[in-house]
């Protein structure tokens, strides 16, 4: 349709310019020369809006993972718990570990904020990720972070896989594996 209107948008700037004999003529050749011209611009504005769509998702799983993981951060067991779905899975390429409610996330989460943690753990910050949207309703970022003392020092650098999906227009976590 945008197409349309700028081809005849430019009709009348050629077409008044001609006599008569050759107007059909060029008329023809202005619209072929016109739909190459428009035929080259990106007016899909569908796919720009898709686009921005694909970054709004991106950004909004991105702040899900930093809000986990501000929640590991303090031991926020109910908060960790919410962001996920159940059944959750993790370590699927070791050693999987279904998680089949709420109470199992909890406890797995203990033990691996209070005994499995790094000496002197203080918080945690994200270094990169990489986003990808398989479906409309499965995303998976893979992220590197870096975890922290009290005094600033990076004691550990890791990267893990973080399987989100669309559940009543929440976005939840169903999937962690390590890497």
């Amino acid at each position: 349709m945008k197409k349309l209107i700028i081809i005849l948008i430019i009709i009348p700037f050629i077409s008044f310019s001609q006599d008569q004999s050759n107007k059909r003529n060029g008329l023809e050749n202005l619209l072929k020369q016109a739909e190459k011209l428009v035929g080259n611009m990106d007016l899909d504005f569908n796919k720009k809006a898709n686009l921005d769509s694909n970054e709004s998702l991106e950004n909004k799983i991105v702040s899900l993972w930093k809000n986990y993981s501000k929640a590991f951060e303090y031991r926020d067991y109910e908060k960790i718990a919410s962001y996920f779905s159940f059944p959750s899975v993790f370590g699927i390429s070791s050693n999987p570990t279904v998680l089949n409610n709420k109470n199992e996330l909890i406890d797995r989460y203990k033990i691996v904020r209070e005994e499995n943690i790094q000496e002197g753990y203080k918080y945690s910050l994200m270094e990169g990720y990489e986003f990808f949207q398989l479906s409309a309703n499965i995303s998976i970022i893979k992220a590197t972070y870096s975890r922290y003392n009290s005094n600033y020092n990076k004691i550990y650098t890791g990267k893990g896989i973080y399987f989100y999906k669309k559940i009543n227009g929440d976005w939840k976590l169903y999937c962690i594996d390590s890497l």
